[in-house]
Parts: structure tokens; C-alpha cells; sequence
């Protein structure tokens, strides 16, 4: 029996069983994997993971199922896992937005012990800000093993499930939001003169200094706006243009619509 199975190894499955390693949560050897692709395969074998040759195998034989899949590959995984029988007191970890426990279990009626995670991307590089929720079948020390490993890529957050499609636009989807804004911002001193590589690199870095600045000084990001905003200044003029495209309803609009999305995926 693998202490921990993964089907998937894209590049947050390749992550997550990175961060497993070097947490020292599982060793490579106690790691079993299936993926289709012959470099992925490759690579954990290089790690000392096991590499098996169907999905199946990897859920008859895992302690803990890692899921690493798009969400519209999980139909045809659910059915063919259907057929077989899971191991014994399996805990399955989903991380596929918009797929419920209760999807899952409606397949799977037999497993009961099910954790559901909203990593990001930054967690590829132990930057990580991840939500996760859990049945009641899960106990408190079977939850704190799968804790530990994303604790190991960044911060970990506990919420209720009914809630973990709510939290997509806060760590699963804004990263790119901030990429969105980060690459207005170059392309625009681009166009002023300003050398897009040089603008960019400044600007990232001025989103690290930000959101550390909302961390670190206690104050409200309202606060910290005013702070920057000086009457009659450069600033404000900027502040004046997002508040006249109401780009604080426009982002609200983005985060419901994302949401939706989620739930029409599970459905």
C-alpha cells in the first residue's frame, strides 16, 4: 500500500507531490502516480515515486488519492473508478474547482473520507495560498497529514465546503487577475517610453511591496489607498479614473461570474 497516490502530474499535481517530498510528509518511495505522459513519468520515477500503468491501480493501492485532474476529465475517471474497490479507509483529495464531495461520492458511495482543495499557482513556488475543506468522516489527524503537505508550499486556510467555489476568485483565479493588471500597467509606460521588461520587473515588484504592506502595517487597504492618494496629486488622478469606470463593481462582476462557473461545472 502508497501512502499517497496522485493521478495527474500537471503541474500542480508535479507540485503537490514536490512539496509531499521535501516536507518530509511522504517519502518518494511511498508515492505511487499515473499520468500519460512519458516525461512526467520519468521525472517521478527520478524522484523514487512508483509509476503504474492504469488509474485503477493507483486507487486500489493509495492510502491517500491525490486527484490532479481538469475538471471535465472527472466523468470519465469517476466511472471507470467506479468498477473497482477503493482501498481501505482511502482518503481522496480533489483539487479540480467546481467538483463537490458529493459529486464524487455519487460515484464513489463507498468512500466517505474526502478533502476538497483550492490551491493556486504560486504554491509552484512554496508562495502559496490554499483553502481546503473536509467531510466528518475525516478525522483530525488524517486532515492535519494533508494540511501539512500544502502548509510545506504556503499558507493553508480552513472553510466549510458550501463555501469552496466562493473562494475561487480569492487565491484559485486572482492570480491572474494580478498578472491582468501587472501587464496593463507595463504595456501602458511601454507606450510612454518606458522599457516593457524594466516596467514590468518594477511593477511585480511593487505588487510584492503592496501586498506586504496590507500584511504588515495593519491597516485597511482603503487606509493604504489614502495614503498613497495626496490631494490634488498624480495618484488620486489615477483613483478618479477607476472610480468613474466603477472598477471596484467591475471586479465584483468578474469574482460572481467566476463563481457561477464553478457550480454550472460540477453540475
Amino acid at each position: 500500500m502508497y501512502q499517497l497516490g496522485i493521478i495527474g502530474t500537471g503541474n500542480m499535481g508535479m507540485a503537490i507531490l514536490n512539496g509531499a517530498i521535501s516536507s518530509g510528509s511522504v517519502k518518494g518511495s511511498d508515492i505511487a502516480i499515473f499520468d500519460l505522459s512519458e516525461e512526467k513519468q520519468k521525472i517521478c520515477s527520478e524522484k523514487g515515486c512508483t509509476v503504474l500503468s492504469d488509474e485503477g491501480e493507483v486507487f486500489q493501492n493509495s492510502s491517500i488519492l491525490l486527484l490532479a485532474i481538469k475538471p471535465q476529465n472527472f466523468e470519465a475517471l469517476m466511472t471507470k473508478l467506479s468498477a473497482l474497490q477503493p482501498a481501505k479507509g482511502q482518503i481522496i483529495v480533489t483539487i479540480a474547482a467546481g467538483i463537490s464531495t458529493g459529486y464524487i461520492q455519487s460515484y464513489l458511495n463507498q468512500n466517505k473520507k474526502l478533502i476538497r482543495v483550492m490551491p493556486n499557482t504560486p504554491l509552484l513556488i512554496n508562495k502559496g495560498a490554499v483553502f481546503l475543506s473536509k467531510t466528518d468522516d475525516v478525522t483530525e489527524g488524517e486532515f492535519e497529514k494533508v494540511n501539512k503537505i500544502f502548509q510545506s508550499m504556503g499558507t493553508t486556510a480552513v472553510i466549510s465546503e458550501d463555501k469552496m467555489n466562493e473562494v475561487i476568485p480569492v487565491n484559485g483565479s486572482s492570480p491572474a487577475y494580478v498578472y491582468y493588471f501587472i501587464d496593463a500597467i507595463a504595456k501602458s509606460a511601454e507606450k510612454m517610453g518606458i522599457d516593457f521588461n524594466t516596467a514590468l520587473k518594477l511593477t511585480a515588484l511593487t505588487f510584492i511591496g503592496s501586498a506586504e504592506m496590507i500584511l504588515k502595517s495593519g491597516m485597511t487597504p482603503e487606509e493604504l489607498i489614502r495614503q498613497v492618494c495626496s490631494p490634488g496629486g498624480a495618484t488620486l488622478e489615477s483613483i478618479k479614473v477607476f472610480d468613474e469606470h466603477s472598477l471596484y463593481d467591475i471586479i465584483d462582476e468578474a469574482c460572481v461570474k467566476c463563481v457561477k462557473r464553478a457550480y454550472e461545472i460540477g453540475k
